[in-house]
């Protein structure tokens, strides 16, 4: 076990061991097929039932910062998630979610950068962060390994380069804004990204982080594992985990708002604000309506928890995922 990313500690204990991430996975299986309205091929499974992370793994906790590490028995090359393969039909279906989604983070987001802003999202996937910052007045560009969704971006007209952020020969001091919304969690070792978030970003410029919250998982695994939980709220809790991705734990960092500080603050970030948020989409192929109405009383419910049932003295970030955005200082 390599030394944890955030605080280099090398000692970590185990929080779920590899029998109960499979039975997660087996759950979160059989709650995605109760909900897709037909049978689904492979391809239109991503990010639902098929995840780059969903090998044998344990969660391990770090013990020197509390990083969730997902501790793979065979780890996935990233060759493998560049060529993944998606249903081309299901992202124009799946689209105009994702939209949506961006749209509605306007406030805070729309007012951090001035109109005419460069900027640049690591981890562009399906293009929509991008023509939500086109509609916001910025000039936007997108980073993404992934040949089949750079593809698809691009055909909607969005430049994307489909490389790692350091191999794309930004300048030095030429973006505004550097957003990595869905992908942080999945890069190995962080600090040269951040490193070179930096060196491309102009003084003060904007560096926005979301990942999902691995303080949210482990309350919600602690609470789980008591015999005594009442039954609705067990199966609350795994509801809320399945509609936020979180059953399985397919992510291979659990961050939460304190391991993110301590991994920019150093790098010259200096953090700005947070907040509690959310999957973006739950991205069935089709959202019967049943589903939409379960999906929003959830989300409605998880705002009543993180004041009660989930209430830590760690931190404030208790959502099931959270965003942090800093400044270059």
């Amino acid at each position: 076990m390599p030394a944890c990313p955030v605080c280099e500690a090398t000692e970590f204990s185990l929080l779920v061991e590899a029998r109960r991430v499979a039975e997660e996975c087996r759950w979160r299986e059989r709650f995605v097929n109760e909900r897709l309205a037909r049978p689904a091929a492979d391809g239109a499974l991503k990010d639902l039932t098929r995840f780059f992370h969903q090998g044998r793994a344990d969660i391990l906790l770090c013990a020197g910062c509390t990083l969730l590490v997902r501790n793979e028995y065979e780890n996935p090359s990233s060759e493998e998630y560049s060529e993944e393969i998606y249903d081309a039909a299901s992202i124009e279906r799946v689209y105009p979610r994702y939209l949506e989604a961006f749209r509605a983070k306007e406030d805070p987001y729309r007012s951090l950068l001035a109109v005419g802003a460069r900027v640049v999202e690591i981890g562009s996937h399906y293009g929509a962060f991008l023509q939500t910052a086109q509609e916001w007045d910025w000039r936007a560009e997108g980073v993404d390994i992934g040949k089949d969704t750079s593809r698809f971006a691009r055909s909607k007209g969005f430049s994307v380069h489909a490389r790692e952020l350091r191999d794309c020969g930004f300048d030095s001091g030429s973006f505004d804004g550097v957003f990595i919304w869905n992908c942080f969690d999945q890069i190995a070792d962080p600090k040269p990204m951040l490193m070179e978030s930096r060196r491309i970003l102009k003084p003060g410029g904007l560096l926005a982080l979301r990942t999902p919250n691995g303080l949210f998982y482990r309350l919600c695994e602690s609470l789980l594992a008591d015999d005594g939980l009442e039954q609705d709220k067990a199966g609350f809790l795994t509801e809320a985990m399945a509609y936020n991705n979180l059953l399985g734990f397919p992510y291979l960092y659990g961050h939460s708002a304190a391991t993110l500080e301590r991994l920019a603050e150093p790098c010259g970030f200096r953090l700005e604000g947070m907040r509690n948020s959310e999957l973006l989409t739950f991205p069935l192929p089709e959202n019967p309506q049943w589903v939409e109405r379960e999906e929003r009383a959830i989300g409605r419910e998880m705002h009543l928890l993180e004041g009660s049932m989930l209430r830590s003295r760690e931190g404030a970030l208790i959502g099931p995922w959270i965003e942090l955005w800093f400044r270059n200082s």
